[in-house]
């Protein structure tokens, strides 16, 4: 029977959630230097500032809600109550206050907050499409590509979606499929999860692998990639390799075995699905990867995470202990672990919530000021930036959008200003649609 060379690649069993490892090695090439990278926590549903990093303890009852300010380490910065072991090191994260646009729905909310561009639709329906702006994670993989057997773009624990609506703005885009991250749709909360796409079957005996890397060498027709367009088989068999070395590689297997962490350090993070996760990024960025993207989302990847339209505070009291445990986690790893002021760490959501506490608890979806936590990679601690009026509901100064927080982290990532891109047709495209926030630094 003739087999197609795409068909040899499902064979093969080298990809995970349709992303074969060829494609996410392909623009991968040899560097000096490991620059910079990114853990970017996308608390998916939109949290709420009043609630979170940008209280209102003077404002009446139905505003301020029913949490109480804390102090922090750094004098004059309050944060929600729920958030103690993160008050404790205020002086090593900057929060941003102001933070505004007007796309009010979660799909175009997330693709404006994750890549920076404004979506061409406000509409539920905005689902992903090949030319889109990439991902974060994409654009960095691009310009600033590992040396390492390590995916430079890796998206766990799950994909977002609102309602089934696949979430754009996480993908290569135009850049193509070789962007995509790797993604990992496994609940790194086992004790025994050791990234199962790096890990062959047990039947899979290094003899029984190469003679699929043999075959797979004497396949010539041509291939698609995960979205459908033409891959060369030039670029199948320099990529290939490499996924080869991947999935041989002990450096993978090792950053994707959590296993090999103390208990102690496991339940620092939260024995839960989010905390897990982000302790595997801490460990994939170690080992070399470039962004790695953790979606604090629900198990099934809709929404309702952080989308409070009822029982706000309830769903907070669970929402924001975890929260505190991973992020005063990861800043104490990466701070021990000298990878801090290499390590830009983003907690953003798409938007914020409604001043006003509606039915059921509710606040409701409200893109025109929300807040975000920035730390590392250079970012001076201990600040606040930009601030909101007295109902947290719009800047009242230092307004800001999303192209400027990615021209931001385009900065810290140690980027420069005039860095392109070059879309399908090969024509140059700025990186940077925005300038920095220069006074973060």
């Amino acid at each position: 029977m003739e087999m197609t060379r795409r068909a040899m690649l499902h064979v093969g069993a080298l990809g995970v959630g349709g992303l074969s490892l060829p494609d996410v090695l392909r623009t991968e090439a040899s560097s000096g230097a490991r620059p910079k990278s990114c853990i970017l926590i996308f608390a998916w549903g939109g949290p709420t500032q009043h609630d979170t990093l940008d209280m209102k303890p003077d404002a009446p009852a139905e505003i301020r809600g029913e949490f109480k300010p804390i102090a922090t380490r750094v004098p004059g910065i309050q944060i929600c109550e729920l958030l103690p072991r993160l008050a404790a090191q205020a002086d090593q994260f900057t929060i941003v206050r102001s933070v505004s646009h007007k796309n009010s729905n979660h799909n175009p909310g997330a693709y404006y907050a994750l890549t920076g561009h404004a979506p061409v639709s406000d509409g539920p329906e905005l689902t992903p499409k090949r030319s889109d702006w990439p991902a974060l994670g994409a654009a960095l993989a691009r310009v600033s590509p590992v040396s390492r057997p390590v995916p430079p773009y890796v998206l766990l624990p799950i994909m977002t979606n609102d309602i089934g609506r696949p979430t754009p703005g996480q993908l290569g885009g135009f850049l193509g499929s070789g962007l995509d991250p790797l993604i990992v749709h496994y609940d790194p909360k086992q004790a025994s999860f050791a990234g199962p796409a790096l890990t062959p079957r047990t039947e899979l005996t290094p003899e029984r692998l190469d003679a699929r890397r043999a075959l797979l060498a004497g396949v010539n027709a041509p291939a698609l990639g995960a979205w459908g367009q033409a891959v060369s088989p030039q670029d199948l068999d320099q990529h290939q390799e490499r996924a080869w070395d991947l999935v041989r590689s002990t450096a993978s297997k090792q950053a994707f075995d959590i296993s090999k962490e103390l208990a102690a350090v496991r339940e620092r993070y939260g024995r839960n699905r989010v905390g897990q996760s982000v302790l595997l990024a801490r460990r994939l960025i170690e080992a070399g990867a470039r962004l790695v993207l953790v979606n604090d989302a629900n198990d099934n990847g809709g929404n309702g995470r952080w989308d409070t339209h009822s029982n706000n505070f309830t769903t907070l009291r669970k929402n924001l202990p975890e929260t505190d445990g991973y992020l005063s986690a990861l800043l104490h790893d990466l701070r021990e672990r000298g990878m801090l002021d290499s390590t830009l760490v983003v907690w953003m959501g798409e938007f914020g919530r409604t001043p006003t506490v509606a039915r059921a608890g509710a606040r409701d979806h409200w893109p025109h000021c929300y807040s975000l936590l920035m730390a590392g990679g250079g970012i001076k601690g201990g600040q606040v930036y930009g601030s909101s009026d007295a109902r947290a509901a719009y800047p009242r100064d230092n307004a800001c959008k999303p192209e400027d927080i990615h021209a931001t982290i385009y900065h810290a990532l140690g980027l420069p200003a005039d860095t392109m891109l070059s879309d399908p047709l090969g024509r140059p495209l700025p990186l940077y649609h925005s300038k920095p926030i220069e006074v973060l630094f």
